[in-house]
């Protein structure tokens, strides 16, 4: 039988599960990864105020906005770190087949990241944040019957 690696997955963490069984009925937990920059504020990730600038014309002066979202940053760091580890980890054969199951956002996230290869041992993907869920039994519960 082929392994099958189960992704539970959102911006803040993601928890990698094992099954040597196409049913998936006894799920391993191997590895959670912690994305420990979407737990605090905002405001602590950022280092001073935005800066100022005067008017093309006229005397006025004001704020300069953000241009970026810095928790969107670090998610988008999150997921192109997590698919860099699956995907080393598909190269070296451990695992056959792909489950992932991941908050919509976080999923298209990752999406964007997926290499070509990895892409295809990738049999099922669910749009929903099952990682907060405790024990394996409970996100197995939240898979499709046969997981490839």
């Amino acid at each position: 039988m082929a392994t099958v690696w189960v992704v539970a997955a959102d911006a803040a963490r993601a928890r990698l599960f094992s099954s040597a069984q196409r049913t998936g009925k006894s799920l391993e937990e191997l590895a959670t990864w912690v994305n420990p920059e979407l737990r605090v504020p905002s405001r602590e990730l950022t280092t001073d105020r935005p800066g100022r600038t005067f008017d093309s014309t006229g005397e006025g002066r004001h704020a300069l906005a953000d241009p970026t979202d810095v928790k969107e940053v670090e998610s988008e760091r999150f997921a192109r770190e997590l698919v860099k580890r699956l995907e080393q980890a598909y190269h070296e054969h451990k695992f056959a087949h792909l489950v992932i199951a991941a908050a919509p956002h976080f999923l298209g996230l990752i999406r964007q990241q997926l290499p070509r290869t990895l892409r295809a041992a990738i049999s099922v993907e669910i749009d929903k944040d099952i990682c907060h869920l405790e024990r394996p039994e409970q996100i197995r519960s939240h898979l499709p019957d046969f997981l490839y």
